[in-house]
This record gives structure tokens, sequence and C-alpha cells, in this order.
């Protein structure tokens, strides 16, 4: 029946009010939903669906009761006043997976999957609660591990740095910027006269407060700049400190005695603490003399990747070691390029220079078998040493890129490399590529800018990397039209979702198998950029960036959270496929056959489809 017509007490929007799921849902958002829906009252005992029935196109949300969801796993799970039933069905019309049965009287709203869908895009509120709910549904498919054992398993006390850099809450911004400048660090820990911890700036907060705030710089830091602190105690393990940093997208955490500060951990120090591990590369690094050494340690890169996913908490930051195995490998190579130049009788670099790396190397996403994405930046010099500059640069760039592959890293597809002259540019020639693109973009330079724009320093001088960024942002702020045709690249890009939101692979590919990055994290790292660029922000990584466009206020952060947590799933999804790829002598590929992953995995990949989609669908509708 239809509550409107029947005179449903108010009290049904009032009960939705106060639950967990819609406590941040505008009341007239709720009461759409009830008004629009039916109420249906369960007795005891009474089933609203089970294992294997086919989907109705129906979402339910308990009123009040008591409904008990049960997987022929056997693992159940009590449903609350306020939670969806069905909503994963919803997200991927998929025939019922559970039976949910009332235990005592029971009443729920049948919500009709268009109801829905329209309140979705026009409540963004609504919108916000849904994925919060699919963080949630992707955390319980594919729960994340405590760690007992490895670096990240020792106390903080271990990792911090101590005693810790502090001010007082009159300290000026300018006085903490020149103190922060002095002393080489990027946080301060703010405490009271009596030593008691009350806050902490970091250098991000400093320049946003200068930047955004248009705050002066005698004003007091306690007054525009002071952060709440996220704390932790000398025993609490390095996983903990690690995903607290995560789940409040913060860099440092604050180690304290009661509430006395005794020091800080970064995500600096914990991933040192897991590079520095006997299963990773660094300390094997230092004793390499040559290629062929070097190419012995790529040949384990295998081991370091499964050491990387049993360490950490989040397959994102297994993912983000191991790309840093892979940097460190990178950097050697170019160390040895350098030996051999001066070795030949060619000499030292003439100028400064910057070697960049782009795509998954730019945003620390290397998995097992990353090509080359590289480029350089040539410091400007006199034009009548131009034709000698080139040259050198000319030579040193084409011997890198065949040192890089002689170690194991396959040769761009599409000659993104240093030894081809559209990625080896003086800064200014850089400025004006960026400047052409910008003012005149084309298609070609929309898929040239989806990869350009992970580029970070791998070796060199990072400030002339700083300063491409800063005129690449400003140029995308002047003229936005490339961002559009940028959008448009990815949407030649879908989710691997059919019609009916079913899980459906290319047909290119035997046995039906899906491409994880192209149709997954691929659109997720494209959104990531776009609206990064979009915002002025010039970081990389993927969580990095949607953790700052939360920030700035772009998006919310449940849309956030539901979006990291589907890019982890695929990332370690991907990560592990090829780990077993690579143990049993298989080429490495990214295509996965969902009939044979386990049924949480094939849930947890196609709920996290659904989110990749719901991003797309986000941005495109943004961008026309």
């Amino acid at each position: 029946m239809d509550i409107k017509d029947t005179g449903l007490p108010l009290s049904t929007g009032q009960i939705l009010c106060g639950t967990r799921t819609f406590k941040d849902v505008e009341p007239e958002s709720i009461q759409r939903l009830v008004n629009n829906s039916e109420l249906r009252v369960l007795a005891a005992g009474d089933t609203l669906f089970r294992s294997g029935d086919k989907y109705q196109q129906i979402v339910y949300v308990l009123v009040d009761g008591h409904i008990l969801d049960t997987r022929p796993s056997g693992r159940q799970s009590t449903i609350m006043p306020g939670e969806f039933i069905g909503l994963a069905n919803y997200l991927d019309d998929n025939d019922y997976a559970s039976t949910a049965l009332a235990t005592s009287e029971s009443r729920v709203l049948e919500v009709k999957n268009s109801l829905l869908q329209q309140l979705e895009q026009e409540s963004p509120d609504l919108f916000n609660a849904l994925n919060r709910v699919i963080a949630s549904r992707l955390r319980d498919i594919s729960p994340d591990k405590s760690i007992t054992t490895g670096a990240l398993a020792q106390p903080a006390e271990r990792a911090m740095k101590s005693p810790v850099a502090t001010c007082s809450p009159e300290t000026t911004l300018i006085q903490a910027f020149e103190l922060m400048k002095e002393r080489k660090i990027g946080s301060l820990v703010v405490i009271s006269h009596a030593h008691k911890l009350i806050g902490v700036l970091t250098y991000s907060g400093l320049a946003e407060a200068m930047v955004i705030g248009s705050a002066r710089p005698d004003d007091s830091i306690m007054q525009v700049a002071c952060e709440v602190p996220r704390v932790i105690y000398t025993d609490t393990p390095l996983w903990e400190a690690q995903e607290l940093m995560s789940r409040y997208a913060v860099k440092y955490v604050i180690v304290v005695d009661f509430d006395t500060p005794v020091g800080i951990v970064s995500q600096s120090d914990i991933l040192r603490s897991l590079v520095s591990r006997p299963g990773m590369l660094a300390h094997r690094m230092e004793k390499i003399s040559s290629l062929k050494e070097l190419t012995g340690l790529f040949d384990q890169i295998t081991e370091v990747a499964a050491e990387a996913q049993n360490t950490n908490y989040r397959a994102s930051a297994a993912v983000r070691l191991l790309s840093e195995s892979h940097l460190q490998i990178q950097r050697h190579t170019i160390r040895f390029t350098l030996d051999w130049m001066a070795q030949k009788g060619y000499g030292e670099p003439p100028v400064d220079f910057a070697i960049l790396v782009m795509g998954s190397g730019g945003r620390k996403e290397m998995l097992l078998n990353p090509d080359q994405d590289n480029g350089i930046i040539i410091a400007d010099h006199d034009e009548k040493y131009s034709k000698v500059i080139e040259e050198w640069f000319e030579r040193f760039c084409r011997r890198m890129v065949r040192n890089l592959h002689r170690v194991g890293y396959q040769l761009c597809p599409g000659n993104i490399m240093a030894s081809n002259p559209i990625f080896r540019k003086s800064l200014s020639q850089w400025k004006k590529q960026i400047e052409h693109i910008t003012i005149k973009p084309t298609e070609k330079a929309a898929r040239w800018a989806n990869v350009l724009f992970d580029f970070d320093t791998l070796y060199g001088n990072d400030a002339l990397t700083s300063e491409l960024w800063r005129h690449s942002l400003m140029k995308i702020a002047e003229e936005p039209r490339l961002l559009r045709l940028m959008a448009e690249h990815d949407a030649e890009g879908k989710p691997a979702l059919g019609l009916f939101n079913q899980l459906v692979g290319s047909k290119k590919e035997r046995g039906n198998r899906i491409d994880i990055k192209r149709n997954g994290l691929r659109l997720i790292a494209d959104a990531g950029r776009i609206f990064a660029l979009q915002n002025g922000i010039a970081i990389q990584n993927t969580t990095d960036r949607f953790n700052a466009l939360v920030r700035v206020g772009k998006i919310s952060d449940d849309f956030k959270n539901s979006i990291l947590a589907a890019n982890g799933e695929l990332l370690g999804q991907l990560l592990s496929h090829q780990i077993r790829q690579s143990r049993s002598g298989k080429p490495i590929d990214k295509l996965i056959d969902p009939k044979k992953i386990t049924p949480e995995a094939r849930s947890a990949l196609r709920m996290s489809m659904r989110a990749v989609k719901r991003l797309q669908e986000q941005m495109l509708e943004e961008f026309g």
C-alpha cells in the first residue's frame, strides 16, 4: 500500500532521521523516500527473500523490528533500523545471495529501484549516504587484516621522531614558517605552557591558511592554522597508525605519554620502516655494482610484492610500497647510465635536469609488469650551447631507456619515453607545449595529457618538476577546455558492467575476462587526475588526490570513501592475480575471469565496478 494514502505517521521519517544510515540526510529527502514507498509489516518468521530468489527490483529499508541476514556460508548479521536490505542487488541487479528473516514483528519500506535512482540523482545527501553504505559493504566483503608480524606490527616508539619540534599557541604564521624552513621539517606540534598537547601545524595547513584563508603573516597559528591532532601511544602498532592516517587523510600522528607529546610519526617514517625490511630491496640495493645484478633484483619483484601484500593493512599501501621498490631500481639504473656516460668520455651532465616518471609510476601505483613512461626536463641554458647540450642528453636518454629495458621495464607502446624528443625538452619548451595543448586542445593532446599529468621527479632536480607543475596548473585554470577532452577520452573506457549491472568481460579475451586496469583502475585514476587538475591540486597518487578533493570541498567524504574502497579492492584483486601468475610461470596480465574467483570476491568486484560507474557518471555529468 502507498504510505501517503494510508496515513502513515510522520514518526517513520523521524525514526529514519535518527539512524546511522540517514543521520546526514536532509529530512525532506527522507520524507520523499517515505511518501513514495510502500510499508510492509512482517510477522516473526516471515522472510523478505531467500538465497537464490530472483531480484524483484525493490530495495528494503528496516524501520523497526529485527531482521537476520544469513549467507549460504552460515555467516549471519543483524539488520539495524535504517539499514538497507538488498542494496547489493540494487547495485549489481543480481539474484539474492542471502536470506533475510524477520525474528520479530518488523516494518520495512519497499523502495522501487526507479525511485531510489531518481532520489540519488536529485538528492546529494542521499547519494552520499548510499556511498557510505557501499564503502562499508566493500569492507565487510573483503575485511582488512590485523597485522601481527613484520614492520607494521612494531610499536610506534621504534619509528617515531623524538623529541618533537614544538611551538606555542601564540606563534605567528611567519615564525612557524621560518622555524620549519630552518629545521627542514613539515610539521610543528602545538603545546601549552604546561607542555600539554593542543594541536598540530603542518606545512600544507600553513600554506592553505595563507593562500585560501587569506591569513596574515602575523596571525597566530591558533587563530587560523592549528589542526586537531590524531593521537597514538608509544605501544600502538604502526599498522594502526597507518590506518588512522588513512582514515583521516593526515600525514602525521602524534605519539603521547598520557597527554604529553613525546614523538611524531609520519607517512614517510612508516614507509621507511617498510622499505628497510629484509623482504624489500633497499638494503640489497647498495651492494649492487652492475646492471646484471640489478636485473637479478628485478627478477625478485614478485616476492617483494607478496611481502608488501602480507605486511600491509591496505592494498593501496602495499602497491605504494611495491612502487617504491620499482622506483629504487629505476634510480639505480639512471646512476649506472650516468657512470657509463662518464666512462665513455662524455662527461658529466652539462646542465641541471629532472628525469620524470609518469603514469602509474608517477602515481606510485605500479604492479608487477609496468612499462616505461618517462621524460626529462632540461634546465634552460644559453642557446649557443644548445647543440652540445641536446646531443649529450639525447645520447644519455637513449642509453637510459635501453638500460631500463635490459633490467626488465618494457618499452612504452606509445613511445612515451625520454628517448622520444617529444618528451625530452628544456623547461621553457615544456612550458610552451603545456600552453599549446591548453589553448588549442585536441583529442590527441587529451590522450597525451592523461599520461603526462601524473608526472613526478624520478631523479634529478625536483625544482624543475615543481616549476612545471606550477605552470601547468596555472595554464589549465586559464584554459580549462582540455579537461573536457580528457573526460571524453576517459569515457571511451567503461566499467565492466552490462545492461543490468552484471559483470561483463571483453569478448576479445579468452574466457570473457575483465581487464581490471582498463575497465576499473584507469577510470578511477582518470577521474582523480581530471578533478585534481580542475582544482589546482599538484598531487599524483590517486588516494592522495581524492583526499585532497575532500579538503577543497569538491567531493564528499562519503563519496571519496566509496571510491577508495573500490580502488583498494581492485588493486588487491589484481595484485593477487599477478602474483599467482608470476609464481606459476604464466605471462603477467591484468585480466581476471569472474568465474574463477570466489563468490565473495565476485560480489566485491561487482560492487567496486558499480562504484566506478557512479564516479564516471559524476565526472561526465560535470564536463558534459
